[in-house]
């Protein structure tokens, strides 16, 4: 009520209902023009019948029968009639008709009697109507008094009802504004406002949806963080063990050195892996480049095959070289995912097994899946390997940091793809990566 809403709702309703009462002001107006009044309908039968019955009477009977016919009449009906002797019309003197239409101010009628005598008879109608006809009430702006005082009253109740309609929920948005502000994520607006069935309902209901992301994005903010802190603690105290061994021990000074050069190798490899997790959740893909998947496939699976020579691994690539693999997005991000997975079954894999990575069209998208023979995963835990900092045991599992598969899932949330993955049978791990297919 105090705010301006109500006085806007206010003054347009009452702007609304002026401009509305002055249209059908004027239509009435222009239409009433071509219609005859009621009253002076009435006034010109009734005047009509006088005329005729005293016309008929000075002609039959002269003045005496006249007057006698008079006598029955009102007296008010009698001070707008007069008659006067006159053989012919006054030069100039124009006789009026009672047709329909416009009603004149007199009627003058002239008559001979069965003597010879002339008479002029007179009838002010002006004075009839001006009696029977009711004063113009006082209106402001044609206005009807009564109907204004309904409009004033009308508009307070109705911008009264809407404004507390539209500004309750309105604070209870504010508020809830307010409150994410100052971090409170948990608040929801849906459940009160659900039952209004408008346009603010679908606000309610974007407002949780956006309170909910923003909630599941602090809270992933602050694990990473969390993760982050946790595996840098670790590095950081061995050097720092390094350090002080060096100080200690001036013969182990190379030792320790190499410590320091390793250590800072591993810190300096998992801020990298951070600054691709984050560059791949943050990217913008460009609108005008494409490139060859097929291509960019064969390029990540050449590379693994000569460090797959060391542990003894074989990679077959299985895909139909004649097809198009046109796809729109960011080339070193798509290389990266894809060696990311690559790189995870090698890790994997023991000697004499082999990591088949194929390339096929499923329901308009490209799908990469990438197989390999080793423990899989626990089924428990297959829907959390795509978390930062998540690790599985495997032979080589200390060369990791558990970022690789997350920044594969972020690279492929942002080409509007997906990725899963599934145990294979009898074992095995199976990642599924799928990108939609650019059509020019």
């Amino acid at each position: 009520m105090r705010g301006r809403l109500f006085w806007k709702i206010l003054l347009g309703f009452w702007l609304t209902f002026v401009a509305m009462t002055q249209v059908l002001w004027v239509v009435f107006t222009f239409y009433g023009n071509n219609h005859e009044p009621p009253e002076s309908g009435i006034a010109r039968r009734f005047v009509k019948l006088q005329i005729t019955s005293a016309i008929s009477t000075l002609k039959t009977g002269d003045m005496p029968a006249l007057n006698a016919m008079m006598a029955d009449w009102p007296e008010d009906d009698k001070r707008y009639f007069s008659v006067s002797t006159s053989m012919l019309p006054a030069e100039g003197e124009k006789l009026t008709s009672l047709a329909p239409g416009k009603i004149p101010n007199e009627i003058v009628e002239f008559v001979q009697g069965p003597n010879g005598q002339g008479y002029r008879l007179r009838y002010d109608v002006e004075g009839l109507l001006h009696e029977y006809r009711r004063e113009p009430p006082h209106n402001i702006l044609n206005i009807p008094s009564p109907l204004l005082w309904i409009g004033a009253l009308g508009g307070l109740l109705f911008s009264t009802v809407l404004a507390w309609n539209l500004t309750r929920p309105m604070q209870m948005l504010r508020d809830a504004f307010d409150r994410v502000a100052q971090g409170d994520l948990s608040v929801r607006l849906f459940p009160s406002m659900r039952r209004r069935h408008d346009e603010l309902t679908f606000v309610a209901r974007d407002f949780d949806s956006m309170a909910e992301r923003l909630e599941v994005l602090v809270r992933a903010r602050e694990e990473l963080l969390h993760d982050v802190s946790h595996e840098l603690r670790s590095p950081l105290a061995r050097l720092q063990l390094a350090i002080g061994l060096a100080r200690q021990t001036p013969k182990n000074v190379e030792n320790s050195l190499q410590r320091i050069e390793h250590e800072a190798g591993r810190l300096d490899k998992m801020i990298g892996e951070l600054l691709a997790l984050s560059r791949a959740e943050n990217s913008t893909i460009p609108d005008e480049e494409y490139f060859d998947l097929l291509g960019l496939v064969d390029a990540v699976v050449n590379d693994a095959r000569y460090e797959a020579q060391i542990p003894g691994v074989d990679i077959i690539l299985q895909a139909n070289e004649g097809q198009e693999y046109t796809v729109k997005g960011n080339a070193e991000l798509m290389r990266r995912a894809v060696d990311n997975v690559v790189r995870n079954a090698l890790r994997f894999s023991v000697k004499g097994q082999s990591v088949t990575v194929s390339l096929a069209t499923v329901d308009h998208q490209f799908q990469i899946d990438v197989a390999d023979q080793g423990p899989g995963v626990e089924e428990s835990k297959l829907s959390s390997i795509f978390d930062p900092f998540v690790r599985v045991k495997s032979p080589l599992s200390g060369k990791g940091y558990g970022l690789g598969l997350a920044i594969t899932r972020k690279v492929m949330l942002a080409h509007n793809g997906q990725v899963d993955a599934r145990n294979a049978v009898p074992h095995g791990l199976i990642i599924s990566l799928r990108v939609p297919q650019w059509r020019g």
